[in-house]
């Protein structure tokens, strides 16, 4: 799988009608992959939903497996922006809890745990699908996270002798309770309670 790159300029009519219908697709198929699951969701059924041609949906996005990276990344995108919102505040811990719910929100919401599934079920046939799931989801939170602790280190705030790493950390004992009964359909939903805890503990350790 390998995603197509072509240059859209929203400031002319025809890049703004492009974007427009680029970004209609992107929706289409994030709520046919939820509903349907990837396996079940073609790229003709998209087609047909969301208007346009399978040759414009295959020039950017390539493949199916393209087109659910592109999904993902456009939600975790959105998902990162919220994250480094709630994390305004200067102090640490406070800052980290507020990141840490964000994060683990998302995470855990129901339609994160569909996309996850389905990367699950077929990145070992595309493992290209995998690698952009996996860097433009938690590589991003990692990134965006990895930058507030070494500034946070830099300013005397916190110590951290590698933030990409501890960065990493924090986010995968976020993960540690809740994420895997929630892929395996073994726990209900969790609610705020529920999250707030895991969060108050990472933070703690």
């Amino acid at each position: 799988m390998e995603q197509r790159a072509h240059a859209i300029d929203p400031r002319n009519r025809r890049g703004a009608e492009a974007e427009a219908r680029l970004r209609r697709i992107l929706a289409v198929a994030e709520r046919m992959f939820i509903e349907r699951g990837y396996a079940h969701t073609s790229l003709d059924a998209i087609v047909r939903r969301s208007g346009g041609s399978k040759a414009t949906l295959l020039k950017y996005f390539g493949n199916k497996a393209g087109l659910l990276a592109a999904v993902f990344d456009r939600v975790a995108a959105l998902r990162v922006a919220d994250a480094l919102g709630a994390a305004r505040s200067g102090e640490p811990s406070a800052a980290l809890r507020a990141f840490g719910q964000a994060v683990l929100g998302f995470y855990l919401r129901p339609d994160s745990l569909v996309i996850y599934r389905s990367v699950i079920a077929e990145g070992h046939r595309y493992p290209a699908l995998a690698q952009a799931f996996y860097h433009g989801g938690h590589g991003r939170f990692v990134a965006a996270l990895a930058a507030r602790l070494q500034a946070w280190h830099d300013a005397g705030l916190l110590h951290s002798d590698d933030a990409q790493a501890d960065a990493n950390r924090f986010l995968h004992m976020l993960r540690a309770n809740l994420l895997e009964p929630g892929l395996l359909g073994l726990a209900p939903a969790f609610g705020p309670r529920q999250i707030q805890r895991e969060v108050d503990a990472a933070v703690a350790l």
